[in-house]
This record gives structure tokens, C-alpha cells and sequence, in this order.
């Protein structure tokens, strides 16, 4: 009986220190929780380590075109046809090989002499692949690159707008010193300033876990715990050893993004040295700002015109400045919205990083609410029309990058008086493309009971079509803009016929001294063309006889490819094709008014727009 009694004392006594014990480390794992982490010098640990507590977020991330940004060049990763296939642009007939797993690129050298290189890593997975090899101690980025979406090889001269004629080898780019940064984690470029050599390392290839969430290794080997584990779940308290964006606050949570959406220059300029050399010091969750500062349309730098990166009132009109457009839009500051507001890293369709639901008005009326309730009395549109789209009146397709127009990340509400004041373009001539800037500034007021803004002393403005007239006599920007509108899914008009009236126009376009807009010329023509063929198979089988047009073939082939186009259209019966009025400046057949056409072209704005790529 006294053993029984002090066996239960015992038992007792190591229940008693058993709970201290529990209690103890209970109270450490609140502690430590409850700890701000500096996590600027914790060790990466790479994607790979992530997958056994989260499969799930890894299997998801695994299919975005993030993870495949940057990676070793290998029979899995390689997008392009190395077959011996070749490809001639300016003279130059580039070849293109393999030998098992080992990738090469013939072409011409900076001094012009005929040089084999081998591929050494790819960029870029969705809609271009690019090519780096090493030369000595550096990555560098050959001027060729496969079309995935067109699977073709194209010059890169062809899609970072530059003119004809321009230098074979001006995209021929230092990997180590620019694409780093944003194509992968936590880039080092390890450049010696003494030796002038690079020695560059990466976290990771690509854009991978830590990129967003911050390195990894403290929040490994502090959830080796399993009692954490659990207190972190049922407690709901966030995890100091790791970055969750979605619940930083939303500066911070939005400067994740603009860290590589956003183009920046070092904080202040002469930290460019610490950044090639130690490697960019920016981690997640930070404050960017400490780090790097925006460029904007007034930013400086040595031997860069960056106003041209910008439409004249500040907005962005190229991509990578998606951080600059969130940051200009009134009252954002004011808001809850943030990038995830719209994107989903995790989710939907990875062109884009965006669910379906949030393609559509979900995407707004989340937060604007008022607005769904009666969406006619704010459009003043048909709401189940283009007029009534959130995103074609306040993030219209205005910004370019990579051969496409994207939304502009600047939310802003249509204002047609913009295309006389700054030069650029507007939501309500975007979609209503047969019409003029003035037009549609007499209609915006009178819809909505504005003053009207003071209107231009040029004409054109008030007699030529908005779209036409810069599709021809603005810059580079705003004809890749207005040819690409032409093109668009939401129109003032569902009639795939009626949109034909562009053809002629376009094939005027395809004449640019830009092969980009030649580009964007010829596929807007085969967009509309294909349309119409769904209503009349025999459009179908009158164009398909007609070779491809290559915009980057010499200037005779593609001649001869515009003139069979142009033949097709004289023939064409259009008894379906409305003219468009008296705006577009085509006669009763549908041919271009050449007088009109010949002085918008004289007008031309030929300014080189340089991109940071």
C-alpha cells in the first residue's frame, strides 16, 4: 500500500514538472513568436526544401511562368527549334543546333565574324525564350530569340522597338548586370571592381519561393518543432520567419511586386556599386524605398532619355512599371488594394496570375459595390457591353511590352482630351476606333454633365479618326497602341464584318519603318480576317493562299506579301463591310484617301523610344 502511494506521488511529482515543462516551452514558442525577425541575413534554401510542408503552393507555383524565367539550357527547358534550322534578318543567316543535350547559336560576333555559341541558360517561358552563353567570366544575352507563341525565330531588334538598320548586335546584353535582378532570387552579381570580372551567383534560378516569401532557413529549422507547428495553426498567429504578402501591410505587401514589376534605380545612385558587387540587398518585406527608387517620367540617367518610357502626363506606357501605375492612381493610398487584390500567385490562369472571376467586373466591384448595384447609371452603357467593362474605361490597354499591349496599371477614368494635351491614348477612342479625340470629348461631357475641355486648334483632331491618325503620325508607341486596338475582343461593334474596313489601313502599316509595328500590323489583319472567316469560310480560303508575311524578311519578299493582301482586298466583294465614316479617311471602295494617308505619315514622330531590357 505505501509503495502504491508513493508510486502515485511520483506521479504526481513528474505530471507536475511535465506540465512546468510543457508550460515552459509553450511560453518560449509565445515568445518567440511574438519576436520581430531581421531576416536580411538569413540563408536561402531554395524551392526544392519547400515541397515537404507545402505541395500544394509548390505544385501550383510549379505551373507559372515564373518558375521557368530562368533556367539551365537542357532538352526540358529549351522552347526553340535547334533542329539545324536558320534564320536570316539584316543579312545575317543565324543557325541554329544540337548535339544531344547541347544547344548552339551561330551567328555574327560584335566584330562581325561568324562565331559558334553554346546555350548555356534560357529566359523567359511564355511568350519569348531568350539565350544566354558565357563568354569568360560573363552571362550574355544573344540578339536572337524564339516566338513561342508563333514558334519562330525572330531578332530581337524586331520586338524591343527599334528601327530598321539598327545595330545587329544592340540587344547582345550583359546577363550579370541587368536581367539578374529581376529574373531570379536574390541576385549577386559579385562583380570585382578592381578585375572588372563578374563571379555571379543566384539564390535560385527563376522567380521561386523566396523571391515573395523571404529566405528560408530559420523557418525550417524553427517548425522542426512539431509543438510550434502546432501553436502557429490553432493560434492563427502569422510566422515571423517567413514573408505571407497577403498579410504584410499593403505598401509593403505591393512593393513584393514592384521590387522586379517596377523599374527602379539604386537609393541613392551610388549604391550601384554595392549592388553589382555584394548583390541587391533587398529582401521581402522590407521597405524597397530604403533600397531603390522608382523611375519616373522626370528620373536622370546618364545617357537615357527615360521621358520616353512614359506617356506625357507620367503613366507608364511600358512594361515593368506596373508598381509606378498602382502608385499614381488616385487615392490608392487610401484603399485596401494591393497586387493580390487581382492576381493570384497560387491560383488561375498563370497567363497573367489571375483567376477568370477576376478577368470580369469582380475584379472592381469587390471593392466598389455602390457601382454594382446599378452599373447603367455609371457607364451610362449598356452594362452587359464593352462601354460598360471596368477594365477597358479604367486600365485600357495602353502599355507596351514584349510584341503586346497590356492594361495600363494607372487606374484612371477615360478623358478623350488626353490625346491633344499629352499625346496619348484614351479609353473611349480605344474602343470606339472609327471615331475622333473630339468626338469623343463632346459625348464624355455630355453623358456624364462635364465641362467640356478646351478643344485643339489642329483639326485632325476633330476630323480624322483617333485611332487612324496615330496609327500613322504618332510615335512608335502610339501606332503599336491604335494598330493593336483595331484588333480588340470589346469594340464599339460586335460585327466581325463591320471591322474589316482596318485592312487597308493595316496594310499600309505594314510598310513601318518599325519591324514591331509591321508586326502588330499584320497580326491585327489576320485577327479580323479570321473573324469574319468564322461568319464566311470563303475568306478563310481566299487568304490562306497567301504566304506568311515575315516582318522581319527583306524589304522585297515582303512587298510581294503586301501586294498579294492588297490584291485580295480590291477583289474582295465588301458588300457586307459598312463604311466607317467620314473620319477614316478611306473612299467608297475602301481604299486609303493617299493625300490624307501621305500627310499623317509626313507628321510621323520617329523619336527612338529606348527600352531597359
Amino acid at each position: 500500500m505505501k509503495r502504491s502511494s508513493g508510486n502515485a506521488v511520483n506521479i504526481v511529482v513528474i505530471g507536475i514538472f511535465l506540465a512546468l515543462g510543457f508550460g515552459s516551452i509553450c511560453k518560449s514558442i509565445y515568445d518567440e513568436v511574438g519576436q520581430a525577425r531581421d531576416l536580411d541575413s538569413v540563408d536561402y534554401v531554395r524551392s526544392a526544401t519547400c515541397v515537404r510542408c507545402h505541395p500544394v503552393h509548390q505544385e501550383s507555383w510549379k505551373r507559372t511562368f515564373h518558375r521557368t524565367m530562368t533556367q539551365v539550357a537542357n532538352s526540358k527547358s529549351v522552347r526553340g527549334d535547334f533542329n539545324n534550322a536558320s534564320f536570316t534578318y539584316d543579312g545575317v543567316t543565324s543557325r541554329f543546333l544540337r548535339d544531344g543535350d547541347d544547344f548552339f547559336i551561330e551567328t555574327i560576333d560584335e566584330q562581325g565574324r561568324m562565331t559558334r555559341y553554346r546555350v548555356e541558360r534560357t529566359v523567359g517561358s511564355r511568350r519569348f525564350q531568350q539565350y544566354l552563353t558565357k563568354v569568360g567570366d560573363r552571362f550574355i544575352r544573344l540578339p536572337l530569340a524564339w516566338n513561342i507563341e508563333e514558334k519562330r525565330w525572330f531578332h530581337l531588334n524586331g520586338g524591343f522597338l527599334d528601327p530598321d538598320g539598327s545595330d545587329f548586335n544592340k540587344h547582345r546584353a550583359l546577363w550579370d548586370a541587368n536581367c539578374i535582378f529581376c529574373h531570379n532570387v536574390k541576385a549577386a552579381p559579385g562583380y570585382d571592381w578592381q578585375k572588372q570580372t563578374f563571379s555571379s551567383k543566384v539564390a535560385e534560378l527563376g522567380i521561386a519561393c523566396e523571391a515573395c516569401h523571404g529566405p528560408g532557413k530559420e523557418h525550417i529549422e524553427y517548425n522542426r518543432n512539431p509543438l510550434r507547428r502546432y501553436f502557429l495553426y490553432y493560434s492563427n498567429r502569422d510566422d515571423p520567419t517567413i514573408i505571407n504578402p497577403a498579410k504584410l501591410p499593403r505598401e509593403r505587401s505591393i512593393q513584393v511586386c514592384g521590387h522586379c514589376h517596377g523599374q527602379r534605380t539604386p537609393n541613392p545612385l551610388e549604391r550601384i556599386r554595392e549592388l553589382l558587387s555584394k548583390g541587391d540587398p533587398y529582401t521581402a518585406g522590407s521597405d524597397l524605398n530604403k533600397y531603390t527608387t522608382p523611375i519616373w517620367i522626370h528620373s536622370k540617367l546618364a545617357g537615357v532619355d527615360l521621358s520616353l518610357r512614359f506617356w506625357k502626363d507620367g503613366t507608364p506606357r511600358l512594361s515593368a512599371y506596373e508598381y509606378q501605375g498602382i502608385l499614381q492612381s488616385k487615392g490608392h493610398e487610401k484603399s485596401n488594394l494591393t497586387c493580390i487584390s487581382c492576381h493570384n500567385m497560387h491560383g488561375g490562369d498563370p497567363h497573367g496570375m489571375i483567376d477568370e472571376q477576376m478577368r470580369g467586373q469582380q475584379g472592381c466591384l469587390q471593392c466598389h459595390k455602390e457601382i454594382a448595384k446599378d452599373i447603367r447609371t455609371h457607364t451610362r452603357h449598356n452594362p452587359q457591353g464593352a462601354g460598360s467593362d471596368c477594365y477597358s474605361c479604367h486600365m485600357p490597354k495602353m502599355t507596351y511590352g514584349l510584341l503586346t499591349i497590356h492594361p495600363t496599371h494607372r487606374i484612371h477614368s477615360p478623358d478623350p482630351s488626353r490625346a491633344w494635351k499629352y499625346q496619348m491614348p484614351d479609353a473611349c477612342t480605344i474602343c470606339h476606333t472609327n471615331k475622333t479625340a473630339v468626338w469623343a470629348a463632346k459625348n464624355l461631357s455630355e453623358l456624364y454633365g462635364l465641362q467640356l475641355p478646351e478643344l485643339p486648334i489642329d483639326e485632325q483632331y476633330s476630323k480624322i479618326a483617333e485611332t487612324v491618325r496615330t496609327m500613322f503620325a504618332g510615335d512608335v508607341v502610339q501606332r503599336a497602341v491604335a494598330i493593336e486596338s483595331l484588333r480588340a475582343e470589346k469594340t464599339y461593334t460586335a460585327d466581325p464584318f463591320e471591322r474589316l474596313w482596318a485592312v487597308p489601313l493595316l496594310l499600309v502599316a505594314m510598310n513601318d519603318r518599325y519591324a514591331a509595328i509591321r508586326h502588330f500590323a499584320y497580326r491585327s489583319l489576320k485577327t479580323l480576317v479570321a473573324r469574319a472567316a468564322q461568319a464566311d469560310a470563303r475568306l478563310d480560303e481566299a487568304t490562306s493562299r497567301i504566304a506568311k508575311f515575315d516582318p522581319q524578311a527583306p524589304p522585297e519578299e515582303r512587298q510581294r506579301r503586301i501586294a498579294e493582301w492588297r490584291s485580295w482586298w480590291v477583289n474582295l466583294d465588301k458588300s457586307r463591310i459598312r463604311h466607317p465614316g467620314s473620319e477614316v479617311p478611306l473612299d467608297e471602295h475602301l481604299l486609303p484617301i493617299e493625300a490624307v494617308i501621305s500627310n499623317l505619315l509626313a507628321q510621323q514622330d520617329d523619336k527612338d523610344i529606348s527600352i531597359g531590357e
